[in-house]
């Protein structure tokens, strides 16, 4: 069998992108259930800093030593959370090339306004396999490059679990916050007579605030409350993200720590997971205290839900089983999706 080896920067940071956990995730989960057929190079932190002055001077970048050797039996991956990324690895990916080994492409971040550009570095770059995390990328590009797969995201499992703790919060929304359910939720709340506090209803009351700078402390918080709100990024930023409606990686850590997700489903979400595995409400939100109250008065269909989403994502959702299936593209295992 081929093997795969990782062609990681997670150890060349000196401060440690927004990204970092998710990736590290990713490679340790493909590390640890790779049985012996997964390999992680790591580059250089002192050849990165270099490569900074080489960049100011217009010069060569320096790679690292190993892009040096002969042909592996196996495949090189780069993850790339985003463009900006994939460019600032290109010296190394095309070093590696030229050895003699094959490259594959593992994308995350790729939004429909930068498609040109996409399609410029994959042009010059011409990667053996891309496996694209959005499915509409997927169909978007399969046409021009039929080397593409869809291989979707999924979570850190090493952090985002099951804590069995008691679910004593109602509410937690991430990052930006949705208007229209944030003030459904605090309505909610002041008719029930229940307090806007962080015991009750987690959101960020300051602009740019970082809720939990600690991954283990977002664990925990996701843990303890009932409801997270997740809605896909185009509702949000339409601007960055044109037509592309992702399921991103926050609905596998929610699915993952037996939380229910509220608010609107990316368009994959029925193709991956049970078609109630969420709770939607009608355009007008005219809907949520009766949909929320439902369950609030059935636990047991709460817990249903959330054990039917979280034995889904073990089963077929995991980095391991993704794994399982990008390993069997190299190794001519499995037809092009």
């Amino acid at each position: 069998m081929k093997k795969l080896i990782i062609l990681s920067e997670q150890k060349s940071f000196k401060k440690r992108p927004l990204s970092h956990d998710a990736v590290l995730g990713q490679e340790n989960e493909f590390f640890d259930y790779g049985n012996g057929n997964v390999e992680i190079k790591y580059k250089s932190i002192i050849l990165k800093g270099i490569n900074r002055i080489t960049g100011k001077l217009k010069m060569n970048p320096v790679c690292d030593p190993f892009t040096f050797k002969k042909r592996e039996d196996g495949v090189y991956l780069y993850i790339a959370m985003s463009i900006n990324y994939l460019k600032s690895n290109l010296h190394l990916l095309k070093r590696l090339q030229k050895s003699g080994n094959k490259i594959a492409l593992y994308v995350w971040d790729c939004w429909q306004p930068e498609y040109e550009k996409w399609e410029k570095v994959l042009d010059d770059l011409k990667p053996d396999y891309i496996f694209w995390s959005f499915k509409q990328n997927y169909l978007f590009f399969k046409n021009k490059y039929a080397n593409s797969f869809w291989v979707p995201q999924s979570a850190n499992r090493y952090y985002f679990k099951d804590l069995h703790m008691n679910k004593t919060r109602l509410f937690i929304q991430m990052g930006r916050v949705n208007k229209g359910l944030h003030e459904k939720i605090l309505r909610y709340l002041e008719k029930r007579d229940v307090p806007d506090s962080n015991e009750n209803y987690v959101y960020r009351r300051k602009e740019k605030e970082a809720l939990f700078p600690d991954l283990n402390d977002l664990v925990r918080e996701i843990n303890r409350s009932r409801y997270i709100v997740c809605i896909p990024k185009i509702y949000e930023s339409p601007e960055k993200t044109g037509d592309v409606c992702a399921m991103t990686g926050r609905y596998y850590e929610a699915i993952a720590c037996k939380t229910m997700i509220i608010g609107k489903k990316p368009l994959i979400f029925d193709e991956l997971f049970p078609k109630d595995g969420m709770i939607e409400f009608k355009e007008d939100l005219s809907d949520f205290d009766d949909k929320i109250d439902a369950l609030e008065n059935d636990n047991q269909k709460y817990q249903d839900i959330v054990e039917q989403n979280y034995r889904c994502f073990m089963e077929k959702h995991t980095w391991a089983c993704r794994l399982k299936q990008i390993l069997a593209i190299i190794n001519e295992e499995l037809e092009v999706l």
